[in-house]
């Protein structure tokens, strides 16, 4: 059986403190391991908080400075001495001072893949574009024998995301996000935009017959709370397990490629795509909006 057990971690950052939010990781690292997982998911910038507004300045990382990276180090170490792979969420600063909301992808104590957010809200309370730099791709990696995409959230929200993912060879879907609390509707058990989420994450998953592993963060800041609700749908669009709204805690899910194998097999989706049309379509529209 081709699997890997993960450990969603559904945790609330302390905004702008690195050290503390560091120490937070290292101990659900370290229980990750414990209950066997071998990949630990964080939620949308894990390790510095969400609402920083002027202090991304301060708290940005150029993961390519081997001084700068320095404060990650402790996270390295124990992706290594613990043999477990670890995504986390923290503020990427480049060598011309652009700074991006990424995802760090740790394995064997090295760092294998980046994720910058590609879709940054500015709307609402939303001010993302303000301070960051969008990512310009959605990179496949693997960990284990799976292959796996990581979208920042409001990248979900753009279904071409998940398709360029999946096209890719991405088998599961990992959706990394800082999800504020918003909405009550009549008649539904929980928050309006936790149902948008889970409605989303369905298609997703039934559409593209891959795994869906979204992880929330929970909290308060600046008086806005975050929903939490991390969960797991599988290829058949169907959600597994899901985590308490509002609470701090951990879940340890067993993903199996074999159900993916057998779902793209019955509806081979992805097999009968036809990314040469797609192209030539896709260019129609972009040739029409230059000229029109």
């Amino acid at each position: 059986m081709n699997s890997i057990k993960t450990l969603l971690a559904q945790t609330s950052p302390v905004v702008g403190d690195l050290k503390k939010n560091i120490e937070n990781h290292l101990d659900i690292v370290s229980k990750a391991k414990d209950e066997g997982a071998s990949l630990v998911v964080f939620p949308e910038l894990s390790l510095t908080g969400y609402f920083l507004k002027d202090s991304v300045y301060d708290i940005g990382i150029n993961i390519n400075n081997r001084e700068d990276a320095s404060v990650l180090e402790p996270i390295f170490k124990a992706s290594m001495d613990l043999n477990i792979s670890i995504i986390a969420g923290f503020i990427e600063k480049d060598e011309d001072y652009n700074f991006y909301n990424s995802s760090l992808c740790v394995a064997d104590g090295k760092i294998i893949h980046v994720h910058r957010k590609v879709y940054l809200p500015t709307y609402g309370m939303f001010e993302e574009s303000r301070y960051f730099k969008p990512g310009g791709e959605f990179g496949v990696f693997d960990i284990g024998g799976i292959k796996i995409s990581v979208l920042t959230c409001e990248d979900a929200w753009h279904l071409s995301s998940s398709y360029i993912a999946v096209n890719k060879g991405a088998h599961v879907i990992i959706v990394n996000s800082a999800s504020p609390t918003r909405g009550i509707v009549k008649g539904i058990d929980r928050f309006s935009s936790i149902n948008m989420w889970e409605e989303l994450l369905s298609v997703i998953a039934f559409y593209y017959k891959s795994y869906v592993i979204y992880v929330n963060r929970v909290g308060y800041e600046d008086g806005i709370g975050f929903s939490g609700g991390s969960c797991v749908f599988n290829p058949s669009g169907e959600m597994e397990r899901i985590m308490d709204y509002l609470e701090e805690g951990t879940m340890k899910v067993e993903i199996n490629l074999d159900v993916l194998n057998i779902e793209r097999f019955k509806t081979p989706l992805i097999r009968d795509e036809n990314l040469n049309l797609t192209m030539k379509e896709i260019e129609g529209i972009l040739n029409e909006k230059r000229t029109s």
